[in-house]
């Protein structure tokens, strides 16, 4: 059976890499959290000077086997000073003391590439794009064991803390067969393990309506088969989602 979604290439659209970190906000002399938490201290080599402007991107740290690690973005956050990080940007919201979110996208991704020129820091980096070839980007992304890509819209704003469908993230999902060992409810969770009886991590998000009122119906053990985010470096899935229950035990 196929489950990924299907990837387009459409005029109109640029396409970029999505990186597997913790999403931040660099700029006058500070650093903040989506939320809005100030994190300038955690992250020293990020503070840069010259021309006023507040860079949207993605904190990551190097993978072994990908570009990025997610558990080495927390285990920084969390304040391991020898994990080493980078920010990957890829939006601006101001540009000397002038707001411009307003500017279309491809605008803003100029400025972007402007002000990173000028900065020229070995810790920030611009995130790359393409126009239209979404697919063979994908592609890439899958090579290369990314967690996917994300689609943005030409000529579209930045709205903040809205979340639009001109900004379509496209995620490279890998899928599993797994056993599920144990169910609890209040939340409902899923414990999964492998068919060697490996633990393979827990479900705690992404149930459909149907899914929840299959797993009301099953004692444990039965099959299924999960989505997930790849693997997580403790060799877990990552944020896995039940997407079909094997009735037949």
């Amino acid at each position: 059976m196929k489950y990924q979604e299907e990837v387009r290439s459409d005029e109109g659209w640029l396409y970029e890499p999505k990186f597997d970190g913790i999403r931040l906000l660099v700029g006058n002399d500070h650093s903040y959290t989506r939320h809005g938490t100030i994190t300038t201290s955690r992250f020293p080599e990020l503070i840069f000077g010259g021309p006023e402007v507040l860079i949207d991107g993605e904190l990551i740290a190097p993978g072994t086997n990908a570009p990025d690690d997610f558990a080495g973005s927390m285990s920084r956050f969390s304040g391991n000073k020898n994990q080493s990080i980078s920010l990957m940007g890829f939006d601006v919201l101001s540009y000397k003391n002038k707001s411009v979110i307003h500017h279309p996208l491809e605008e803003r991704k100029a400025i972007l590439t402007e002000c990173l020129a000028g900065i020229d820091s070995p810790y920030i980096n611009l995130i790359p794009y393409v126009y239209t070839e979404g697919a063979a980007l994908f592609d890439v992304m899958k090579e290369n064991r990314m967690e996917g890509m994300v689609a943005k819209r030409l000529g579209t704003p930045y709205i903040p803390g809205f979340r639009s469908d001109d900004w379509r993230k496209i995620i490279n999902w890998s899928y599993h067969d797994a056993v599920v060992s144990k169910i609890t409810h209040g939340p409902l969770t899923v414990q999964l393990h492998s068919s060697e009886g490996d633990y393979l991590g827990s479900v705690i998000i992404g149930f459909t309506k149907e899914i929840r009122q299959i797993l009301k119906s099953l004692t444990p053990p039965f099959s299924v088969t999960v989505k997930s985010r790849g693997w997580t470096s403790g060799g877990k899935l990552r944020l896995p989602q039940i997407i079909k229950v094997k009735q037949e035990q």
